[in-house]
């Protein structure tokens, strides 16, 4: 492809998400101003809100459309992961590492395939502009996408795997049921015809004509 028609075509979807993430942490705020911020407007945080989850729409339709093309080696059966050897200390654990609110990257944080369904809001639908609310949480998922993004090849081959191990479950418990469903059907007994064979009569049971 030349130079000119690479120009010419349409930006990725990656391209797209580097572009509104770059465009929304200049519009709201790096994720760890949010964070020392504490709270903002509630109007700013509702289109921060809609920003974040067109965003993440965008990123995860770029992982699926890469887990399409992710070459994976066939499923051993029964295989499991290899155990992890113990942490020497306590600070090795992740669970029990330290995160900082002004270092992103000790935040624990991590991007979802799967989405939540719409959260039921109270009767109050407009709040006043007065309103504050906190943005910890949003500036969670803005990490979440940073990383996403930066790390895009790890996340599709994840969710690749994700779902070759969802069809092999499928299948296994498909062939699983065929098995029980044979195992329990009535087999025709010997006198019985079966499908596509003409019944047998006895000759003394034929009439004469």
């Amino acid at each position: 492809m030349s130079t000119q028609s690479r120009r010419n075509s349409p930006p990725s979807l990656w391209e797209q998400a580097v572009t509104l993430w770059n465009n929304l942490v200049l519009g709201f705020g790096h994720p760890h101003d949010l964070m020392r911020w504490g709270w903002m407007r509630a109007l700013e945080h509702r289109a921060l809100g809609h920003w974040l989850r067109d965003l993440e729409a965008l990123v995860r339709r770029a992982i699926r459309d890469d887990a399409e093309t992710c070459e994976l080696p066939p499923l051993k059966p029964g295989a499991r992961r290899p155990k992890r050897p113990l942490p020497q200390s306590q600070v090795d654990m992740p669970r029990f590492r330290r995160s900082y609110s002004d270092d992103c990257t000790t935040w624990k944080v991590s991007f979802r395939m799967s989405t939540r369904g719409p959260r039921k809001r109270g009767p109050h639908k407009n709040p006043p502009p007065s309103e504050r609310r906190r943005c910890r949480n949003l500036a969670y998922r803005i990490e979440a996408l940073r990383r996403a993004i930066n790390h895009r090849a790890d996340y599709a081959m994840r969710h690749a795997r994700r779902l070759a191990r969802i069809e092999a479950a499928r299948l296994s418990a498909l062939a699983g049921y065929i098995a029980l469903h044979d195992s329990f059907s009535p087999r025709p007994s010997p006198d019985q015809p079966t499908a596509g064979q003409p019944a047998l009569r006895s000759a003394k049971h034929i009439e004469p004509g």
